[in-house]
């Protein structure tokens, strides 16, 4: 063998377990790129959003598409005749969580312990829990549809706690989910429907339609009456068939498949305006209802504090759970936030998140919340 032949094979020797090993480093990165984006399809992550302030000041105006206050902040907008405007000390704040289609890289982070090192609350949810088995291509709809329902009871909630006498006329059931592969969706109900009637009978209430739909055995073909938005705004009236399957827990019953709420215009002593941009879901129902009674009573109801709020309210006052309360927390102390108002049943979580500086309090009714606005010097409007 000759010297010059030694060299090449030295070099052969240390090429070959060179080039396996970026072969087997290329392979494991291929791999775990693409466990992650496997696995992040099924999830949507939750991070902390805004804290914006509800009020009726006319610094909040709308343009494109979100009220926002002269320096550029957001702002959840009261439209309130001028002459029943008070000047109002402190702040109410409503707070939003921003969800979206969990990244690959947010997915191996959860995976790995570390999500909460990178990004403060941030979660991955499931898309069953977030969605409730409505396709994915309802989750906007969803939101707004809830949306509409909180800022529809919460002027009745706030009047009626002054004193005002509010009556409801019902015109049906508003659709806010169908579920994927249920007898509605295949029937061609959609989210955003409003039905009206089941084999021309009238369901002017949620209630009277669960009822209507038991009252069938599975199998039957029902004719479903819904009002429906059509083109340039317009509101079209169908009539779908649906074969109905069973109800889970009672095979005797007729199922559509959907979750509704009911839709009632409400007669109200003056004009109530209340404009909140591309926010969706039900959680701002409780600020937007302690918004309108400090605008619309003394202007005190903080006591000159900082008040964030979250929390779903029905027109009779009742305070009901909402989702992302651990993201809000981040979210309202970072806005200033001195006091928290949450449902009481997620209470504990937000203690948790919160830190030294922002108190946390649990509410079921408005009534609790004015109690709790008492308590740190806020001027309660009588009934």
């Amino acid at each position: 063998m000759t010297a010059e032949a030694r060299p090449a094979r030295r070099r052969r020797w240390w090429r070959r377990p060179m080039l396996w090993a970026l072969v087997v480093v290329l392979a494991l990165v291929a791999a775990a790129v693409g466990w992650a984006w496997n696995g992040a399809s099924g999830y949507y992550t939750y991070e902390p959003g805004d804290a914006l302030p509800v009020t009726a000041s006319t610094g909040c105006t709308t343009s494109g598409g979100n009220p926002h206050l002269p320096g550029g902040g957001l702002c959840a907008r009261l439209v309130v005749p001028a002459d029943r405007v008070h000047p109002v000390a402190g702040k109410l704040l409503m707070v939003d969580v921003l969800v979206g289609q969990t990244t690959p890289w947010q997915y191996a982070l959860a995976r790995l312990g570390l999500l909460d090192t990178f990004q403060r609350a941030a979660e991955l949810h499931s898309a069953r829990d977030v969605l409730g088995g409505a396709p994915a291509g309802q989750f906007t709809c969803q939101g707004v549809q809830e949306m509409d329902q909180a800022t529809t009871d919460a002027p009745v909630a706030a009047l009626r706690r002054l004193g005002y006498s509010v009556k409801a006329t019902y015109h049906g059931s508003q659709v806010f989910l169908v579920q994927a592969g249920s007898p509605a969706l295949k029937g061609g109900v959609r989210c955003g429907d409003l039905i009206v009637a089941v084999d021309g009978r009238p369901t002017l209430t949620a209630g009277a339609l669960v009822r209507a739909v038991e009252s069938h055995a599975p199998g039957t073909v029902v004719t479903v009456t819904v009002h429906r938005s059509g083109s340039g705004g317009h509101t079209v009236t169908r009539r779908v068939q649906v074969r109905l399957g069973s109800r889970p827990g009672d095979p005797k019953a007729g199922f559509l498949g959907i979750a509704t709420q009911d839709l009632p215009t409400y007669k109200l002593p003056f004009h109530v305006g209340i404009d909140v941009g591309d926010i969706g879901g039900p959680s701002a129902g409780l600020a937007l209802t302690l918004g309108l009674l400090d605008a619309l009573s003394n202007g005190h109801l903080t006591g000159g504090h900082t008040v964030a709020v979250t929390g779903t309210i029905a027109s009779n006052g009742a305070v009901g759970p909402v989702g992302g309360v651990a993201q809000k927390t981040v979210a309202v102390e970072r806005a200033g936030a001195t006091l928290f108002l949450v449902p009481a049943a997620e209470v504990a979580t937000a203690r948790r998140e919160a830190r030294p500086g922002l108190k946390v309090e649990g509410v079921t009714s408005l009534a609790q919340a004015l109690d709790d606005l008492r308590a740190i010097g806020g001027t309660i409007p009588r009934t």
